[in-house]
């Protein structure tokens, strides 16, 4: 007892101290609620799966067998201990046969997605580049109709970088145990929904011979001097936690000023089917919120169909960094203009190089490739993934 009146004697004559120790204590409990919190969550939803796993089964019927393409690498190898953690034993218990491919290379995951078989669903437990190479492989396949919807998709959001599935479970930031586990708990449901995507095909070159491949994205398509400054920012490690901002610092300094300019020429979304978007146009006119459509693109000032559009005005070094800070801290971009659009085609109008004669590069759901004319056009329903129909959680 003497021992704690003379610590608390301590704290009142140093008040610095009294202050260091409040906020250790703050932290502190935070995380224990935390933990304790996440215990809880995660004793019920077993509870849960542990109930389907007890289910009878009919007679003759089959298994669920699924199989889980696991990026090891992804946020920098934390992602697979918060797979071990907060998703496979949800999987187990459920009674399900899991099938767990650790993926070694890039492209291994489209390669795999090619010849998948004997499965009855496949988990992408990654970020956007893992989900978009699923993607790919799967609707490359010669019988990619019947394989999309025999190959119904679970995403588990452990990249570095999870638009697509922030879009469909309604977080934002960086996914929290939560959502890892309702996304898990979505496959051990069963419930499902479709899917649209982005195909994205090169335009040919009149050298070439043989058709340029199209690739498939869930997300985001990003072009830009943002796009390059984040690129950079695993550089600048030795600023910690401020690596993200100060890209943005050094960035004014690099090629920042490229033209970006193209010329774009688009169409309207078909006026002649159930999944045309004008009901939701004229509801965007009158909600605050913006929609979470993927071809919502952002388009450089887009001018009307076969109109050469120019790039977005020069900005100030004040404004880049502004604007980059903005991005890391809300994960919201600033656009000057959006339109949805049902195909656009893509022909860039600046230099294709860096001043180092480098490539350009752009973003596909998070994938570098080449700046290159290209086509984008949507396709609905494409794939079936595990989720519900609208996001259960509420941004944030």
């Amino acid at each position: 007892m003497s021992r704690l009146t003379r610590f608390i004697g301590v704290l009142k004559r140093n008040p610095k101290k009294s202050i260091f120790f409040t906020a250790v204590l703050a932290y502190g409990s935070n995380f224990i609620k935390q933990k304790y919190e996440e215990k809880q969550m995660m004793r019920s939803l077993c509870e849960e799966a542990m109930a389907y796993g007890e289910e009878p089964k009919h007679l003759g019927e089959a298994d669920r067998h699924i199989t889980v393409l696991l990026n090891p690498a992804a946020k920098g190898g934390k992602g697979k201990a918060e797979f071990d953690h907060y998703c496979a034993p949800l999987l187990h218990l459920a009674g399900m046969k899991v099938a767990i491919v650790r993926t070694e290379h890039e492209g291994q995951a489209r390669d795999l997605m090619e010849i998948m078989d004997n499965t009855t669903a496949v988990v992408v437990a990654g970020g956007d580049g893992t989900l978009a190479e699923v993607l790919t492989g799967l609707l490359r396949r010669s019988d990619s109709a019947e394989a999309s919807r025999r190959f119904p998709l679970g995403v588990l959001p452990l990249g570095h970088t999870n638009t697509a599935a922030s879009a469909v479970w309604g977080f934002r930031n960086h996914p929290k145990p939560l959502h890892l586990a309702e996304a898990t708990m979505a496959i051990v449901r069963n419930i499902r929904r479709p899917l649209d995507v982005m195909e994205v095909t090169p335009l040919p070159e009149s050298t070439q011979e043989v058709a340029p491949k199209p690739v498939y994205a869930a997300s985001v398509i990003e072009w830009s001097a943002y796009r390059d400054a984040a690129e950079r920012k695993d550089i600048y490690w030795y600023w910690a936690f401020l690596k993200k901002y100060m890209t943005y610092v050094f960035s004014i300094y690099k090629d920042i000023s490229w033209d970006c300019s193209a010329e774009i020429e688009y169409s309207d979304p078909c006026s002649g089917c159930s999944r045309c978007r004008s009901q939701d146009i004229t509801a965007q006119s009158k909600s605050p919120e913006k929609p979470q459509r993927w071809w919502m693109a952002y388009l450089p000032k887009a001018k009307p169909v076969h109109q050469k559009t120019e790039g977005p005005v020069d900005i100030s070094a004040f404004h880049f960094i502004k604007e980059g800070w903005s991005r890391e801290w809300s994960h919201v971009i600033t656009t000057s203009e959006e339109k949805i659009v049902g195909e656009l085609t893509l022909k860039p109008t600046g230099s294709l190089k860096t001043k180092e004669g480098k490539e350009r590069e752009l973003n596909i759901d998070s994938e570098a490739f080449e700046v290159r004319p290209m086509s984008i056009k949507v396709k609905p329903s494409a794939v079936m993934i595990f989720a519900p129909r609208t996001p259960p959680f509420a941004a944030g």
